[in-house]
């Protein structure tokens, strides 16, 4: 079971990063100082944003149900629990791919108003 919550939690964060890689990324990268044509042909994953929000929200759902979940019920003695420190690997990811996917979200709300 810890693969599962593991992979929702992966799944997440990747989701999470393609959501933002269209509008945020460039921009961070540009704030860094990273430059490059490169750059600018992120835009072009603008279309399928709504699919990577849904895709992480959907891996976000059944991260943080199959972590919290599986904390209720305790741990049995024929499954494994892990270890402590995979769990709060796996609780960081989820609320950072969180923070990723809501910050993507304000994102594509508010910048459209700052051109009024």
């Amino acid at each position: 079971m810890q693969h599962v919550r593991t992979a929702a939690a992966a799944g997440s964060l990747v989701g999470a990063v393609a959501a933002s890689s269209c509008c945020m990324l460039p921009l961070v990268l540009f704030m860094l100082g990273v430059s490059g044509a490169w750059i600018g042909s992120l835009v072009r994953l603008a279309p399928y944003q709504p699919y990577f929000i849904g895709t992480s929200i959907a891996c976000l759902s059944c991260g943080y149900w199959l972590v919290y979940r599986w904390s209720l019920t305790g741990c049995a003695e024929d499954r494994g629990c892990g270890s402590p420190a995979a769990e709060r690997l796996v609780k960081n990811v989820l609320v950072l791919a969180t923070f990723l996917v809501v910050i993507a979200i304000a994102f594509d709300i508010f910048v459209p108003l700052l051109n009024t």
